[in-house]
């Protein structure tokens, strides 16, 4: 398989992951906090990026009317979105609740910085189920119809 998460996806969870490694580093609640986040989201971000963000890699190709030739690949991953889309929304809903202690926890300690870190994933997740997890079901969609025309 040759699909790729768009560079800009795959930064975004890059740089999210190392920003919070960050915040585990630190003692007391926050960095527990911040460890239990990461427990959750490590496998969260790994099925993600197998099943929603890899045929995400696609849409400048359907975009300008062009025929991926990984249509197949990218079905088989939205069928595996599709599986998993129950958990990993009820991953968004675990670490969001991880999230917010972290954020008044830090704000308790006056580290600013990590109250926005936890506000800026919950966005980011909320994101992901708004527009990302969507738009590779229509990606899925589109292979699906295509290949049955083949």
């Amino acid at each position: 398989m040759s699909l790729q998460i768009p560079d800009s996806l795959k930064g975004d969870h890059d740089s999210l992951r190392a920003r919070l490694k960050r915040v585990m580093r630190e003692s007391g609640q926050v960095g527990e906090l911040a460890r239990r986040v990461m427990q959750v989201m490590d496998g969260h971000m790994m099925r993600e990026e197998k099943f929603a963000l890899k045929p995400l890699g696609l849409l400048k190709l359907i975009g300008r009317g062009e025929t991926p030739h990984d249509l197949a690949d990218a079905l088989e991953m939205v069928r595996g979105l599709k599986r998993e889309m129950p958990q990993m929304v009820d991953e968004h809903r675990q670490i969001a609740e991880l999230l917010r202690l972290l954020a008044s926890a830090a704000a308790a300690e006056g580290k600013h910085e990590y109250v926005a870190l936890a506000e800026e994933l919950i966005l980011h997740a909320h994101h992901e189920e708004d527009v990302l997890y969507p738009a590779a079901m229509l990606v899925g969609a589109y292979a699906d119809l295509v290949l049955k025309k083949t």
